[in-house]
């Protein structure tokens, strides 16, 4: 996958963690994103920041393992991993995906209309975002195993 990748919230925590795992075999999910680390492929939605301090401020989060956000965002910035604004064609079009189908929740929007603006792989558990990706076909997926 030569594509650039842009990395969901749970990815991008499970990222900086090291938590991934290799998958165990060519095309996994982490071989996807060593290479695009190594072409400075991987690219974050300032969204998926707000998300994360979200996360921090709910009595259940598990984010003690992050730095703060705001050294979170220098750190990725120093390995070359691309933050990409919410633009305004950005929010337009992560509304529009509702009239594709797509679910509610505005922060998946965010992150899936940022992969197709930047015509990049989206690396994403979430199975309602894979559901809809692999029926619209956009976003291209990053593989998961």
């Amino acid at each position: 996958m030569s594509k650039p990748v842009v990395l969901d919230t749970h990815i991008l925590i499970a990222y900086v963690r090291g938590t991934l795992g290799d998958g165990g075999k060519a095309g996994s999910l982490f071989d996807a994103l060593r290479e695009a680390e190594e072409n400075r492929g991987l690219v974050v939605s300032a969204a998926t920041f707000w998300e994360i301090e979200l996360i921090r401020r709910s009595p259940r989060n598990d984010l003690s393992a992050l730095p703060a956000t705001d050294a979170l965002i220098w750190s990725l910035r120093s390995k070359g991993v691309a933050t990409v604004p919410v633009t305004p064609e950005i929010a337009v079009h992560a509304v529009c995906l509702l009239d594709e189908g797509f679910h509610k929740d505005p922060m998946d929007q965010f992150i899936t209309a940022t992969a197709i603006s930047e015509n990049a792989a989206l690396a994403t558990q979430d199975r309602a975002i894979r559901k809809w990706a692999i029926k619209s076909g956009a976003p291209q997926l990053a593989p998961l195993d």
